[in-house]
């Protein structure tokens, strides 16, 4: 790139600069504010709130003010809780505002001077010193630096940049100087472009297409119905006054009201007890996803590994020691720098409790290494007074150094790299250094925990892939080490990620943000529940657009606020309590969905016949509304139930939940009906007789459904929640308080009662042995 010699010797103007500030924009990421009331009110735009509103609104229509305001109860209630849970969630954006370098040290009109980083422009000069943070997309015209970029691209050893090449905004320069030219600022670097890939992050939730699903299946069900019910009143003649408050209360019980208020009230109560063990939800639909999620994104540095340089090979040359190469390359370390690979050996002689005094050398002078030496060197004295120079540095470099031309060493350092391996040389001498004392390699290590941790999600059937901004040797190796797989791929380019592929690789390197978005895309293309572990800012794009994004304990702000659980505890042990309780909670869904369609095919099928082949109302609408609070009282309490969580991926089975639970729903309704006739044409019970008799059938039933389908074996192989029982044990007291008492109905008396209950018990035990083989069948 050609440079303009006078720019680079003033800089640009004042007026200039200021010029380009009004047409750029400041240099900081871009911050979309959400509004909380908008947010609020998205929780009324979905699937199950629109039926709900529908029948909110045709009960006003009906002028049944007080069962629309029930109804619209549910829905606000369910609303809220889940509006206030994820309030919570921190933006990821205005957290990025904060990683910038306050201030920049810039040439303008050719004087340095210092400005907030906020008002860089392109085109402006800059210097970067040891210590800074990089304020925008850089281009190096001189000098050489260190430049550790982690927190972007996932790499854990610092780089050495060169004139020409380009430097990502949010990078920390670790040593050495130099001079660059601004190329991008704002939105448009490689740090904006990550904060944009964070706001258009839109991840599809597997828990919300189960609801659609549902919800269209009850309502081409009603439709049905109802159309079936104006057919007989056109053959009738009978008014639509006289046809529609009965068409509302086919509608009312079979619309899921509870639905939004199980799914908020289970991630909710979940989401509390992930706080407690130390695992923060920001988004009650990842508890959701959380149990069919089956491909599971680790990023490497920070996640599977400390993101710390340890001191791991010493490797010393005869007559050399571990003992006295590691002292030997203390004394060319700086102890009050931070050097991440001097830290690296002075934290080893701590750990050993050695000392380079035993040495007996006197210091004199320290110089440090830079990207043009590449190695550091030390000046000491021996008790005679004699220099004694030490060199720590690369392998080639030291060599060169102390004249020695060794083919044999430099492979055996290429050897030691191949695990991803950082290698120093270290040689000493008087008064030059000439005499090789061995090899030192330095790596990131492993969490304690990584190993095991990936056993156990393996056992539970999630594959997973390690994601990485590392070369592939380096993420190979630590993919064999914690179990992960050896099946690898460097990307060079995002654009040639092939969807039909990327199931196969263990491992996927070379990775930038935009990269891991993509990637995460691409395996919810391919129809997988996908998760994602993560630190850094590189992955905060990937953490927003998974179903489930985990960012971990020492993750920065961004990165947890993209995330959707956050880690408080080190390590990630936590993730599995979180899957485990996710599983749970789908089990209690899938029950609660189960019930629902079954006693939709009952209740809705049981009006429309008792209608057309009964010519009776089975129920009015106060006994229709009734019905439903009786039954989604208990349906509630389903939030508490003591499930097994599997320990295997139980995705929804849609086709197999519907057949269950419409082959059940049949069954209940020929039990039902058939007593229904019996009590019209055997007992020859009036109609209001035959409304009491429908409705506590209908009650009871209701009751004894969803004990039936709690548990996936027979039901008396687990005890239901406290609160289940407790919830029951009203209900049946209140429904037997007013069948004696004939509140809102016909008194049928206590022994017609207990002749309805004895004849349910006895059906349930019955239809048990036959659920337990059609769950089986259907792998339910």
């Amino acid at each position: 790139m050609p440079y303009d010699s006078n720019k680079l010797y003033l800089g640009l103007s004042w007026a200039e600069a200021k010029k380009r500030l009004l047409a750029e924009g400041p240099n900081t990421p871009p911050e979309k504010k959400e509004s909380s009331l908008l947010l609020f009110l998205s929780k009324f735009w979905a699937p199950v709130p629109w039926m709900l509103e529908i029948t909110i609104l045709l009960e006003i229509l009906l002028h049944r003010i007080h069962d629309g305001i029930a109804i619209a109860g549910f829905l606000v209630c369910s609303s809220m809780l889940s509006f206030l849970q994820e309030h919570r969630s921190k933006r990821a954006l205005f957290s990025l505002l904060n990683k910038l370098s306050p201030d920049v040290r810039v040439l303008r009109d050719g004087v340095w001077t210092t400005i907030p980083a906020k008002e860089l422009v392109c085109g402006d000069l800059v210097l970067l010193r040891s210590g800074d943070i990089v304020p925008a997309d850089l281009q190096l015209i001189d000098g050489e630096i260190e430049v550790n970029e982690s927190a972007i691209t996932g790499e854990s050893l610092p780089r050495t940049a060169q004139p020409e090449e380009r430097l990502l905004s949010g990078s920390f320069v670790e040593s050495g100087q130099a001079r660059g030219i601004v190329i991008a600022t704002g939105a448009k670097t490689h740090f904006g472009k990550t904060t944009r890939l964070i706001e258009i992050a839109s991840p599809p939730s597997e828990a919300q297409k189960v609801i659609f699903n549902i919800v269209k299946a009850l309502v081409y069900v009603d439709s049905l119905l109802i159309a079936l019910i104006f057919l007989y009143g056109m053959i009738k003649m009978a008014p639509l006054s006289f046809l529609l408050p009965y068409a509302l209360v086919i509608l009312i019980a079979s619309v899921p009201v509870t639905l939004p208020s199980v799914f908020t009230l289970a991630t909710a109560l979940g989401s509390k007890e992930l706080a407690e063990k130390g695992v923060l939800c920001t988004k009650l639909s990842a508890l959701e996803d959380a149990s069919t999620m089956d491909i599971l994104l680790v990023d490497k540095t920070g996640t599977l590994t400390c993101n710390e340089l340890k001191l791991h090979i010493l490797k010393p040359f005869a007559p050399c020691t571990e003992q006295n190469l590691l002292l030997f390359a203390a004394l060319c370390s700086d102890p009050l720098g931070e050097n991440p690979i001097d830290k690296a050996i002075l934290e080893k002689v701590d750990e050993l409790h050695l000392s380079t005094k035993e040495l007996g050398l006197d210091f004199q002078h320290y110089i440090p290494a830079d990207p043009k030496t590449k190695m550091a060197k030390a000046i000491y004295k021996d008790k005679e007074g004699r220099q004694f120079i030490v060199l720590k540095g690369s392998v080639s470099t030291v060599l060169k150094t102390i004249g020695i031309d060794s083919t044999e060493v430099l492979d055996q350092a290429k050897t030691l790299e191949t695990d991803g391996s950082r290698i120093l040389a270290v040689a000493y001498g008087s008064p030059a250094a000439n005499t090789l004392l061995g090899l030192i390699g330095f790596s990131d290590p492993l969490r304690n925990d990584a190993k095991e941790l990936i056993a156990k999600i393996k056992w539970l059937g999630i594959k997973v892939v390690m994601v990485t901004g590392d070369q592939e040797f380096t993420a190979k190796s630590i993919g064999k080490q914690v179990g992960i797989g050896e099946h690898s791929i460097t990307l060079s380019d995002s654009s040639a990620i092939d969807p039909q592929q990327i199931e196969n690789y263990d491992i996927i390197a070379g990775v930038f943000p935009e990269d891991k978005y993509r990637i995460v895309q691409a395996f919810q293309k391919k129809n997988h529940v996908t998760g994602m572990t993560g630190d850094g800012v590189n992955d905060a794009p990937a953490l927003r657009q998974a179903q489930v994004g985990i960012a971990v304990s020492n993750a920065v702000d961004v990165a947890k606020s993209a995330a959707s659980l956050i880690l408080t505890n080190p390590g990630l042990m936590d993730i599995i309590p979180a899957i485990m309780l996710s599983r749970a909670i789908f089990e209690r869904i899938l029950t609660y969905i189960l019930n629902k369609i079954i006693k939709t095919v009952e209740v809705a099928f049981f009006m429309t016949l008792g209608l057309i082949v009964g010519n009776t109302f089975v129920l009015n609408p106060f006994l229709g509304v009734l019905l439903v609070l009786y039954n989604d009282v208990l349906t509630l309490s389903l939030v508490t139930d003591r499930v097994k969580p599997a320990n295997r991926i139980r995705k929804w089975p849609i086709q197999s939940i519907v057949i269950a639970g419409t082959t059940i729903g049949i069954m209940l309704l020929f039990f039902s009906f058939g007593l229904f006739l019996v009590a019209k044409y055997a007992l020859k019970l009036d109609p209001p007789h035959l409304q009491s008799i429908s409705f506590i059938l209908l009650v009871l039933e209701g009751q004894a459904t969803l004990y039936l389908v709690r548990e996936r074996h027979h039901l008396w192989h687990s005890l239901p929640s406290p609160w289940m029982i407790v919830t029951s044990v009203m209900v049946l007291l209140g429904l037997t308080f007013q069948a004696t008492k004939g509140i809102g109905m016909e008194n049928i008396g206590f022994s017609s009662l207990m002749a309805i209950v004895i004849a349910i018990l006895l059906y349930f035990f019955i239809l048990d042995s036959f659920k337990v083989w059609l769950f089986r069948r259907l792998h339910l």
